[in-house]
């Protein structure tokens, strides 16, 4: 017989935030967690703020200059946010000289 009260919980007895994350993770991870961070202030930012770099590294690597619109609806993004992530490249993309034109310094 397991005289262990925590493994008779069930996730709707816990208080918050314990019973909703333990819905996601279950009982056993959340008390694992709250071992390690118990008692103190943790902040856990936004998913995207991890996957936002990936993101604009993908975007960047499919623009071609005139896609806006496209990645935009791919990437549930306005086009403003494209046209930001990729910004860099469109100045370089307009200050690139034109096929056959010559530079002032090479006069």
């Amino acid at each position: 017989m397991n005289k262990d009260p925590l493994n008779n919980i069930r996730s709707d007895e816990l208080p918050e935030p314990y019973s909703t994350i333990s819905a996601k993770i279950g009982i056993k991870n959340t008390l694992a967690l709250a071992e390690i961070v118990g008692g103190t202030y943790i902040y856990f930012p936004k998913v995207d703020t991890i996957t936002r770099p990936h993101r604009n590294k993908d975007i960047r690597e499919e623009f071609n200059g005139y896609n806006h619109r496209e990645l935009a609806i791919k990437y549930n993004l306005t086009e403003r946010w494209i046209k930001e992530i990729c910004a860099d490249l469109i100045k370089k993309e307009r200050n690139k000289p034109l096929d056959g034109q010559i530079s002032i310094f090479e006069v």
